[in-house]
């Protein structure tokens, strides 16, 4: 071993080890958004969680102890400016012990790098729609700078990390995968 610094990775998530299967895998909890129906998961045979939303808003969470990500089926006409049209096919987000998250999300009309602040919940945009072409993409975020960039404040600790699709504004379906979260020190 070197004497330079030690590259430690952590899996944040149960995906590696989690068997193809239907439904949100064992670990994590299905969050529904009230009255509208939640998206349907699926763990995929390249250990990603697959969610599809048609009509449906909502996300599965895993809790603690770099993501990589897809869509081909971007929403058109969507905005995540907009209450009544923040549609998006994927939001990877993280949650602190705070109650504020941050969603890395898939855009829509916005540009890749831009931030909306609303109370204790950020959105970073990382992909435009014109990006969702089935490609996998991969994503490197530091939380802890994202969050004191966005909140003025020093970060507190990570919670939670989930994975969401949201269609129920616009009425549209989406299809995204995501996997590989790792904690990169």
């Amino acid at each position: 071993m070197s004497t330079g610094a030690l590259l430690a990775l952590q899996v944040l998530t149960n995906l590696a080890i989690v068997p193809a299967s239907a439904g949100v895998p064992r670990g994590w909890t299905l969050q529904r958004v009230r009255d509208v129906e939640a998206p349907q998961f699926q763990v995929t045979g390249g250990h990603a969680l697959r969610v599809e939303a048609r009509r449906a808003a909502g996300g599965a969470s895993y809790r603690l102890r770099g993501p990589r990500w897809r869509t081909d089926t971007p929403i058109r006409g969507a905005s995540l400016r907009v209450r009544a049209r923040d549609d998006t096919p994927v939001r990877v987000v993280v949650t602190f012990d705070d109650g504020r998250s941050i969603a890395y999300s898939w855009g829509n009309s916005e540009g890749r790098g831009e931030s909306l602040l609303s109370g204790a919940r950020a959105v970073v945009v990382l992909e435009r729609a014109d990006d969702a072409d089935g490609s996998w993409h991969v994503e490197r975020r530091d939380p802890f700078a994202d969050y004191r960039r966005l909140f003025s404040r020093a970060p507190h600790p990570i919670v939670a990390v989930g994975v969401s699709a949201d269609t129920d504004r616009l009425g549209g379906r989406a299809v995204a995968e995501a996997g590989d979260f790792e904690w990169e020190p």
